[in-house]
């Protein structure tokens, strides 16, 4: 009986955090059960696993996760690959995972996207090998160093590689060019995370990036950094948002994320988790592998935070003809500023306002059962 109670105690706690992502399904098994790294490319998604996988990238049905295409890198070896960017003419893969802190054959493969885009499916990369400009000891120490790394974007005419620190829980970022040859890292850009930094994406004007990872605990979590400046390789002194700890139900190892525009001010993040396995003396809960996505208005530095706080975001806050929302909600109901009710609808996720005068006007949200109210402004 007690083995029971403890094992609802689990699944309650796992099962019933509350989340700002969507899951959309689970990923191909045992195939993708370590995927590691997402690219929204050519509108299609494309993942691969990360260390001792094969040196292929798969493309995805985003709507069920099976494989629909499989392009092989004919001169790349898979060490430890761990995220993957593109910019207009190339795709970069990061074999920069290091969990020991001991490799000296990090590296990136640089593949052109006319050849990646090819029908025979095979690939060749040129290599763009570095080692970090301020690491002197190359000791084993696993899970204990922090020359680990998992993040990788282009920024401009380089690349930007974010460490998983495993001792200190902060991110390093460091630069190399991204021509092929071999160079030291340079340290750009440092920020207390207070966790693991697992996946990075950046918008096509460079001006957000998108960081996903996960805390001591599991716990995943998500940052956003606004206002960039193109000449400042420090990233981190742009406009960091607060830590955003509930972008997928606890349990789920975030490791990847992609970035998909769908206007350059509505951005849907794609988010992949590999399959974890969680024990507790005789209970042991599996997390399969998973695709989640996030739709928000990227132009609104807060509306993570509120997301976060409040499970969805209304926006544009004052608005014109209609307020949109970050999720779909179950129930509105709009009344005027004497408490007379305008009008209600369900399963919306878009408010028109257009036949309303000007003014304050207050929304009664229902979703998952819980109600909320915000103020909104038609101008």
């Amino acid at each position: 009986m007690k083995y029971k109670i403890s094992l609802i105690v689990v699944l309650s706690f796992f099962l019933g955090q509350s989340q700002t992502a969507t899951s959309i399904t689970n990923i191909q098994t045992p195939n993708l059960d370590e995927t590691s790294g997402l690219l929204f490319y050519n509108n299609k998604l494309f993942t691969f696993n990360d260390s001792g996988g094969q040196a292929e990238i798969y493309e995805i049905n985003s709507s069920n996760g099976s494989i629909v295409r499989t392009i092989t890198i004919n001169n790349a070896t898979n060490v430890d690959w761990e995220d993957i960017t593109q910019d207009a003419t190339h795709i970069y893969i990061g074999d920069i995972g290091n969990n020991n802190g001991n490799r000296t054959d990090l590296k990136i493969y640089k593949i052109s996207k006319s050849d990646f885009d090819d029908a025979d499916n095979i690939a060749t990369a040129e290599t763009i090998s570095y080692s970090y400009a301020n690491q002197t000891t190359f000791n084993s120490l696993p899970n204990n160093n922090n020359w680990d790394a998992e993040g990788l974007i282009s920024f401009g005419d380089k690349l930007l590689i974010f460490t998983k620190n495993w001792v200190n829980n902060m991110v390093n970022v460091y630069s190399i060019p991204k021509i092929s040859g071999s160079y030291s890292a340079q340290f750009v850009s440092t920020y207390n995370t207070n966790g693991l930094i697992t996946g990075a994406d950046i918008s096509f004007n460079e001006d957000v990036i998108y960081l996903t990872g996960y805390s001591s605990s599991q716990a995943p979590f998500m940052y956003t950094i606004h206002n960039i400046s193109a000449s400042n390789l420090d990233i981190f002194s742009g406009n960091v948002s607060p830590k955003i700890t509930n972008i997928v139900p606890l349990g789920n190892q975030v490791e990847a994320i992609s970035l998909f525009e769908i206007t350059p001010t509505k951005h849907r993040l794609y988010i992949s988790n590999e399959k974890y396995t969680f024990t507790s003396g005789p209970i042991s809960i599996t997390f399969p592998a998973k695709l989640w996505f996030i739709e928000l208005n990227a132009d609104t530095f807060l509306s993570l935070e509120d997301i976060a706080n409040n499970h969805f975001v209304l926006y544009p806050n004052p608005c014109e003809t209609a307020i949109n929302s970050s999720v779909i909600i179950d129930e509105v109901t709009i009344y005027d500023n004497f408490g007379k009710i305008i009008f209600q609808n369900k399963n919306v996720n878009s408010i028109s306002l257009e036949n309303l005068v000007a003014g304050v006007y207050f929304a009664q949200i229902k979703l998952e059962n819980q109600f909320y109210f915000k103020k909104i402004i038609k101008k």
